[in-house]
């Protein structure tokens, strides 16, 4: 009888926990729901949420069994089910859904790289560029050894290279109107430049955004809160947006943006770009932190996190682009992994019959 009741108690205190836990999620992800379409990134602890999703919204899918098999609240199970439904719908839609591409046109092969500085070698960098072919090369904390060591090598293949502090364009087509640019005048180096391709100019964009972080804001002469500040990054994204509205040529924009695709930001920048992972790509295009030691969280750990867990690495083009086969590439070195497309613009004479 003991024994019997023991089970019983500690039942009923698993059911409890159970029970805490299920409602306790539902609520935070009713909040977060509410405030970011009240504020979305206006308010900043809505920023930090939304940089986790998908990985938040999956404990969704444990809910229902939890509902029916410990809870036992069939409304509980059924709503939970609805969402799991909603959940793997929007899963589908965004991540599972590759468009076709329509456009006729010689595609052009697009590669993106942030080299996390010297963590990429030359060596490594040469190999990967010969072996991809990409037409267009986008690279972003570009280091002297880079500049000293791997370009020249890759001369005969890029004969047009356009190097700015941290960041370099490598194309196998003519480059003009080269100019380094500042951001909403911050002290991150942007690259743009026209490139001759197909008979068809084309404005080239090479991004890197000031990264977001936890910062403190002091309300009280001796307390401080911690907030989540991307509020640089904004500011660059907005005057990016600004430069590409007034862009007549066909554009590729392409870096590390430092967002990921549930931002306000990724949203301004899918008024007036595609995105091509997002066109054409399959799964999470995750990209960053790869291979990140774990002694920063474990000490004296040799482990090192070998799967990314977010999306910040970016190839867009303009509207009347396409694009087909955008995938993530194998570990380079860089805490970042190579992004690459195939992009078609409609011929300049079928614009211009």
């Amino acid at each position: 009888m003991s024994v019997f009741r023991i089970y019983s108690s500690f039942s009923q205190i698993f059911q409890r926990l159970t029970q805490g836990f299920v409602y306790t999620y539902a609520g935070f992800l009713l909040v977060y729901f509410l405030l970011r379409f009240l504020f979305w990134d206006e308010f900043w602890a809505v920023g930090f949420v939304s940089t986790f999703i998908p990985w938040i919204l999956f404990p969704l899918f444990i809910l229902p069994p939890l509902s029916f098999g410990i809870i036992k609240q069939r409304k509980l199970t059924i709503l939970s089910s609805l969402a799991c439904l909603l959940l793997l719908g929007w899963l589908h839609q965004n991540y599972a859904s590759p468009n076709p591409s329509t456009i006729n046109s010689n595609p052009i092969k697009v590669l993106c790289l942030n080299n996390s500085w010297n963590k990429t070698s030359p060596e490594t960098l040469v190999e990967l560029l010969l072996n991809r072919t990409p037409d267009l090369v986008f690279l972003q904390e570009v280091t002297e050894i880079h500049e000293e060591e791997a370009f020249p090598q890759l001369i005969e293949a890029y004969p047009y290279q356009f190097s700015s502090p941290r960041t370099t364009i490598l194309s196998k087509f003519p480059l003009r109107a080269t100019e380094t640019i500042h951001l909403a005048d911050h002290s991150e180096f942007q690259q743009r430049a026209i490139a001759r391709i197909n008979e068809q100019e084309i404005t080239l964009y090479n991004i890197q955004t000031i990264s977001p972080w936890i910062r403190f804001h002091q309300i009280l002469p001796f307390f401080k809160i911690p907030f989540y500040d991307y509020r640089e990054r904004s500011e660059e994204i907005i005057d990016l947006v600004k430069r590409l509205q007034k862009e007549t040529n066909p554009v590729i924009v392409a870096g590390d943006f430092n967002l990921t695709d549930q931002t306000q930001d990724y949203h301004r920048l899918r008024q007036v770009l595609r995105d091509a992972f997002r066109e054409s790509g399959w799964g999470l295009g995750l990209t960053w932190p790869q291979g990140w030691p774990l002694n920063f969280l474990i000490k004296n750990s040799t482990q090192t996190l070998d799967y990314p867990l977010f999306r910040i690495d970016y190839i867009w083009y303009s509207p009347d682009g396409e694009s087909k086969m955008t995938k993530v590439l194998a570990s380079t070195g860089s805490d970042h992994l190579p992004v690459e497309t195939l992009v078609y613009f409609r011929p300049f004479a079928a614009l211009n019959p």
